[in-house]
């Protein structure tokens, strides 16, 4: 029998879907479909895109009925979503006048803020195929990993030897030894290196995801990409660029797994989150998420 409060009542193609739940906001697989949760204040409509990965065009776009809203919180569940194939994104509509701070334009489709995983950039220093109106996508994780108990040392903080490090950097060069270089498994290989010099925190410079073109430009022939990752595109996706599982969609595992083998060889974990401004920039800058789904807000 189903719960009265996930029985479909809308159907579009093979999918059905229904008003969903406004908490937690991004995308959660729930039984047999997906929650989505997305904030916006000041737009006049919402429409959910989901595409098969790799695909130029959505299969299907699911506009948000009006009773869908709740206060300022647009929210669907659907359902037969084959969630191991799919990317989402999201259109929203409303006036465009940037001389007051309003830049809704439909025409563009937007990465939640909330994804917990995002595609496009799962090979780093490879570029977007530019014909992709929408190369970095919302993806789908499973809530089932097992930390067998591990949880933050908590250390005091007088106490800390502090190795800050760049996830990249410190095993990129061949003189790492490690096997999968420039990544959080390759983190985790040199854990008996780091306890060696006595250090017991790690503090790593930013682990979520950024986009490596954004400003890269060419000298000598070399290209120089942005490189510290002091520009976020998504606060809640780990770097897939920084994983040798990303290809399989398993970042968030792969950077999962690194913490828990840390925290299980007494080190504990400081990450470096950047704030005060994005990957999206200043007035000039690309319409990837925030600009266009409440950017006042």
């Amino acid at each position: 029998m189903k719960l009265i409060d996930t029985f479909p009542t809308n159907r579009i193609g093979d999918l059905e879907y229904r008003i969903g739940r406004v908490f937690p906001f991004g995308a959660t697989l729930m039984d047999n479909g997906v929650n989505f949760s997305i904030f916006s204040k000041e737009a006049k409509s919402c429409t959910l895109v989901l595409f098969h990965h790799g695909s130029m065009e959505p299969f299907v776009e699911i506009p948000f009925p009006e009773e869908f809203r709740i206060g300022d919180v647009y929210t669907m569940m659907v359902f037969g979503i084959n969630v191991e194939t799919t990317e989402y994104g999201y259109r929203f509509d409303g006036e465009f006048r940037p001389e007051v701070g309003l830049r809704y334009d439909k025409n563009k489709i937007l990465l939640d803020p909330y994804a917990k995983s995002i595609s496009g950039r799962s090979v780093w220093g490879k570029e977007f195929d530019p014909k992709d109106p929408f190369p970095q996508r919302g993806q789908f994780i499973r809530e089932d990993y097992d930390w067998e108990g591990d949880k933050p040392l908590e250390y005091p903080l007088r106490d800390l030897v502090i190795y800050e490090l760049h996830v990249r950097s410190f095993t990129k060069h061949a003189s790492s030894g490690v096997k999968y270089k420039g990544t959080f498994a390759g983190l985790a290989e040199k854990i008996p290196y780091l306890k060696e010099l006595g250090v017991n925190c790690v503090e790593l410079m930013p682990i979520f995801a950024f986009d490596e073109f954004e400003n890269m430009r060419e000298v000598d022939g070399k290209k120089l990409y942005h490189y510290w990752g002091y520009s976020t595109v998504g606060f809640f996706a780990p770097k897939a660029g920084y994983a040798a599982s990303a290809p399989f969609g398993m970042e968030t595992e792969e950077l999962k797994n690194t913490i828990r083998l840390l925290h299980k060889n007494g080190i504990e974990v400081i990450l470096d989150v950047v704030f005060n401004h994005t990957a999206e920039g200043n007035e000039n800058g690309p319409y990837i998420s925030f600009r266009g789904i409440d950017n006042r807000t």
